[in-house]
């Protein structure tokens, strides 16, 4: 284990060049759990990484310490392993919103097939979550038709079997189990089942009908036709499920499609495995208070614990966002043909999904349609500019996050422009007091201008100067409504429609908000002004007073005796003779 003293080169040099499982302490506790197939290489990137979770943990960390294994596989394991054990606090620690059901098959001799709403153990075969409780029931209906197992859970140890030890019991007499209690279904016959059963819940249902049919050829020519009836029954029973199945490529091809968008400090990503062409597994899930990981970073995760689940990963994986090999298989972001087809449905669910939870989904997409922007913004910021005659000129930021404002998040700017009306550059420095030190995570989707083509040009100037120019930008000009690019294109917008509704909603908001952040510094201006004109009054008393009575009538209107209560008897008389003169 490497102490910190300042982790410098030559302690660096003491990690070990191998794949493992490296451990980052806060004394006895333990703060991040990463693997890596270089460990020395991976730690040492993280004194160099200018993300907030890497300063924050180099910064905080009293030790490290590490695992070899032998491979990467074997080094996500241990990870997962210890993630859970631990639950560090730097750890993306996803999670599905319900605690969907499995299929468990164990691992055992005469393995037992059942429905399982927690995964127990690793060392089992575990096939879902299932969303649809109507897919979970058909399927297993028809394993259990189909494919007899037991479902005792008697210690079916070969010397049990010869001593005879168990008799049959009910299930037996009912067909739905072979005997292999008592040596009437030898385990070979049986581990043919479970290897059936196994490849139908990973959803590779022409293995199995490949394979049945081989046996209702075989059985045809022995005249077994009893047997025949039963593997056809087998088979009609594949085909009605596979049928149900979202048809994506008439291709023998699988693939694993992820798609994550993240908003209000969650990510959301859905997940679709596709096998032999058709979607056998859809789910959405959420990682919350996503405060210090970038999309790519959660996706890695992500893509772990998929491999964790399910023991496999599709060779062919494709994500709507760029994203380094995982276990030297590539990641593609299709942009057109069946994989961007795949692709577009994986963001419809998502969108879908995430609208449930918040309700304003459509509109935004309705906003980067009509907008035609990058991305929908699920974050947008608006500005506007106040002033009287070029006096206290008040600049403010409104925050709109998933269509809803997040008061808590606005903000007003003070600008100093030596009493000149000049909206162009209060725009200019309001934007880049905004965003001149903002963290990557924090900047909007879309930023909206209160004004013409006046105050977008400079508020796009402004951007440049910042390297932001990624961000789309529009302006609302306010007599007839018409919404500018950042190109300067002109849109008008139907005046029922729900995208305008909304850019006027922001523009209100922060029409509103600096309005009153205005009139607060101007009545303070005229307060602080008419106060410091009498003697003997200075800024400690100006502010008791204001604390006070709150307002300059209020003060006016004050009795002596409340006056000389609040201030003391020369001050109150003072203040008193001053406005009652």
């Amino acid at each position: 284990m490497l102490k910190k003293t300042s982790l410098l080169k030559s302690q660096i040099n003491l990690l070990p060049s191998s794949v493992g499982v490296y451990i980052f302490f806060n004394k006895k506790s333990v703060l991040y759990i990463g693997k890596s197939n270089n460990i020395r290489r991976r730690v040492s990137s993280y004194f160099k990484s200018s993300s907030d979770k890497s300063k924050i943990i180099t910064s905080i960390y009293t030790s490290i310490d590490y695992i070899l294994v032998d491979s990467e596989e074997d080094a996500l394991f241990l990870e997962n392993t210890l993630i859970k054990k631990h639950q560090p606090k730097y750890n993306v620690l996803l999670k599905d919103d319900k605690s969907f059901p499995w299929i468990c098959v164990k691992n055992e001799r005469f393995p037992r097939v059942f429905i399982s709403r927690k995964k127990v153990s690793n060392s089992d075969f575990y096939f879902g979550p299932y969303v649809s409780k109507k897919i979970l029931n058909n399927i297993f209906f028809l394993i259990k038709e189909n494919f007899p197992v037991r479902t005792c859970n008697y210690n079916l140890s070969e010397q049990n079997i010869i001593n005879k030890k168990y008799n049959v019991c009910l299930e037996y007499h009912m067909k739905n189990c072979l005997g292999p209690c008592s040596g009437f279904q030898n385990e070979k016959d049986y581990n043919k089942n479970i290897e059936s059963i196994k490849k139908i819940l990973e959803g590779k249902y022409s293995f199995v009908l490949k394979d049945l049919n081989k046996k209702i050829k075989k059985f045809s020519k022995k005249l077994l036709f009893e047997k025949c009836e039963s593997l056809k029954n087998q088979i009609i029973s594949l085909k009605k499920i596979k049928n149900k199945s979202v048809v994506v490529s008439n291709k023998n091809i699988n693939i694993d499609c992820f798609y994550i968008i993240s908003l209000n400090r969650s990510s959301y990503v859905n997940f679709i495995r596709v096998v032999e062409g058709s979607v056998v597994y859809l789910n959405n899930y959420t990682f919350k208070n996503n405060l210090y990981y970038t999309d790519v970073s959660v996706l890695e995760n992500f893509i772990k614990t998929i491999f964790y689940n399910y023991k496999n990963i599709s060779q062919f994986i494709v994500s709507n966002i760029v994203f380094p090999n995982f276990l030297n298989k590539k990641v593609y972001v299709p942009k057109k043909g069946y994989k961007k087809d795949l692709l577009n449905f994986s963001l419809k669910n998502l969108l879908n999904y995430i609208e449930l939870k918040n309700s304003n989904i459509n509109v935004l997409n309705l906003l980067k349609s009509d907008l035609n922007l990058k991305n929908i913004p699920f974050h947008i910021e608006c500005f506007d500019v106040s002033n009287l005659m070029g006096t206290n000129t008040v600049s403010s930021c409104v925050v709109f996050k998933n269509g809803k404002p997040v008061k808590s998040y606005y903000r007003s700017f003070i600008i100093n422009n030596n009493n000149n009306i000049d909206d162009y550059m209060s725009i200019s420095i309001s934007i880049i007091k905004r965003y001149k030190n903002v963290l990557k995570k924090n900047i909007p989707n879309l930023i909206v201008i209160d004004g013409g083509k006046g105050q977008l040009k400079a508020a796009k100037k402004a951007l440049k100067k910042l390297n932001l120019t990624h961000i789309d930008l529009i302006s609302i000009a306010k007599k007839e409504e018409h919404i500018y690019l950042s190109d300067l294109k002109k849109i008008i917008l139907n005046k029922k429609s729900d995208s305008l509704k909304l850019i006027q909603f922001l523009r209100d908001e922060a029409h509103r908000f600096c309005l009153s952040k205005h009139r607060l510094k101007r009545n303070n201006s005229f307060l602080k002004s008419e106060l410091n004109n009498i003697n003997l009054i200075g800024p400690k008393t100006i502010f008791k007073l204001l604390n006070e009575f709150k307002s300059i009538n209020n003060i006016k209107k004050a009795s002596k005796k409340d006056l000389i209560n609040t201030l003391g008897l020369l001050k109150g008389n003072i203040i008193y003779k001053h406005f009652n003169n």
